[in-house]
């Protein structure tokens, strides 16, 4: 199947180019735990991601921890969903707009980047397109043999994303309502089996929801919605303003009355409008948290180009290609998930001098695990030994390192590599007062490295 093979090409391509950014190394920390260390971290931090982590550490017991092993799962799901995306547009509409459906789904630069993510959102937009596929199939042909098909997708999603799941469900749960305001002759049967099916798959986005009620320091970081925000969205989506402008509007366009299509359409539209409206006043808003809008986009964008005839479609597609092609040289660039990880190496290892070494700091806004997670996954050996760690990160159920109060074990080294994730003014910041006044007084900054959520400072005693 053509649409496949596209996704699963560009999902390979390059697919250890990216470094390893955040949210994946916290990845590759978490199932390099133990068990009983992995329900211990839940208990304080990353509760709703801990199926994922779980899945995950049985994989990588066989696969292993190299970037591609850690991201071949992503891609996997990535042309699974391609398949399904393109099966879905074939039903709808035939064998070329199930083609078109497939084809758009897999050139999109967001597919790509999440294909080549070692995080649970492939997965999710597997499940999103196999929950709407259930669904159109629901209403189409309303029988029981499919509700439990229908209920797995949506506890798929929920199971790995809660908020992803929910936001779904709402989508579903305004299409169905819409479908049964035209079908009101018909009776309450399908509502009632769909209630059924819904009540019982969003049991695991629920449950996980409760468990992590109190963990709210993974979303404070995050920016409330404003107009800059707004003009943004698509470009935050898709990856890229221009394709993600071209999806929304041909989407819209695609759009008819017929139950299949209201459907997609509620997939489509009504998750994104909850979370910017529930953005405006909460910490919610990240374009990730709705990517089970991207599989009933594809579909109804499909639908849109297959009315305008064979050769404005391949056009389109080919406008898409072009417009999607400076996007996808960029997410598979050494930083192109944002996090310039690779650089550590470079810097520290051939400036390295016996009796070095290495501190992080202790708070940031949103990834304050990733300066320590870099040091050990991307600086070989010989190296700045971390020399205030008592306890390495996500032990004894905390996600950062523990360590020695007021850098006490510091000693006296003649320099000092700070790393960081933000090229702050100050190299300090983001200490613990303590730690920040014991380095001040002994050590001025001798040189300074900037990267994409990467800061590398060295400090030089003042008696050397």
């Amino acid at each position: 199947m053509l649409p496949a093979l596209v996704a699963l090409v560009l999902g390979r391509w390059r697919l250890t180019g990216p470094a390893l950014w955040a949210d994946e190394l916290a990845t590759w920390g978490v199932v390099r735990l133990s068990w009983s260390q992995l329900w211990q971290l839940a208990g304080s931090v990353d509760a709703v991601l801990t199926p994922y982590y779980a899945l995950m550490k049985v994989y990588v017991a066989v696969a292993g921890t190299s970037t591609a092993a850690l991201r071949l799962p992503s891609v996997a799901a990535i042309t699974v969903a391609t398949v399904v995306v393109t099966a879905l547009g074939r039903r709808l509409g035939g064998a070329g707009t199930g083609l078109v459906a497939g084809l758009l789904f897999a050139i999109l630069p967001v597919t790509s980047r999440y294909a080549q993510e070692a995080r649970s959102y492939a997965l999710v937009i597997l499940g999103a397109a196999v929950g709407v596929w259930c669904l159109v199939r629901l209403v189409e042909e309303p029988a029981r043999r499919r509700l439990a098909g229908y209920a797995a997708a949506v506890g798929v999603v929920g199971l790995l994303h809660p908020l992803n799941g929910l936001l779904m469900l709402a989508g579903h749960a305004v299409a169905v309502g819409w479908w049964q305001l035209s079908h009101r002759a018909e009776g309450w049967r399908t509502v009632r089996r769909w209630v059924t099916a819904a009540g019982v798959g969003v049991l695991p986005a629920l449950a996980l929801s409760v468990w992590g009620r109190g963990q709210t320091a993974q979303v404070s970081w995050i920016a409330r919605v404003d107009l800059g925000a707004l003009q943004a969205f698509p470009e935050r989506l898709f990856h890229s303003a221009a394709v993600g402008g071209l999806v929304l509007v041909l989407a819209v366009l695609g759009v008819r009355r017929a139950p299949a299509y209201v459907c997609l359409a509620g997939a489509a539209f009504v998750p994104m409008a909850l979370l910017l409206l529930a953005g405006t006043q909460l910490h919610v808003w990240v374009a990730r948290y709705v990517l089970v809008v991207l599989p009933p986009l594809a579909v109804l964008a499909a639908s849109a180009l297959a009315r305008v005839g064979r050769s404005s479609a391949i056009v389109a597609l080919a406008l898409a290609v072009v417009l999607a092609l400076p996007a996808h040289v960029t997410i598979r660039a050494h930083a192109g998930h944002s996090q310039d990880s690779y650089r550590i190496a470079a810097v520290i290892g051939p400036r390295y001098r016996p009796g070095d070494v290495v501190v992080f700091p202790d708070s940031h806004p949103s990834i304050p695990w990733s300066p320590r997670d870099i040091y050990e996954r991307y600086l070989p050996t010989p190296r700045p030994p971390d020399v205030l760690r008592v306890a390495p990160q996500r032990s004894d159920g905390r996600f950062l390192a523990t360590e020695c109060p007021d850098a006490a074990c510091l000693g006296t080294p003649p320099r000092i590599w700070v790393v960081g994730a933000d090229p702050a003014a100050d190299p300090l910041w983001g200490m613990a007062a303590g730690k920040r006044e014991r380095i001040s007084v002994g050590y001025r900054e001798a040189q300074r490295w900037r990267y994409p959520l990467l800061s590398i400072t060295l400090l030089q005693g003042m008696r050397v």
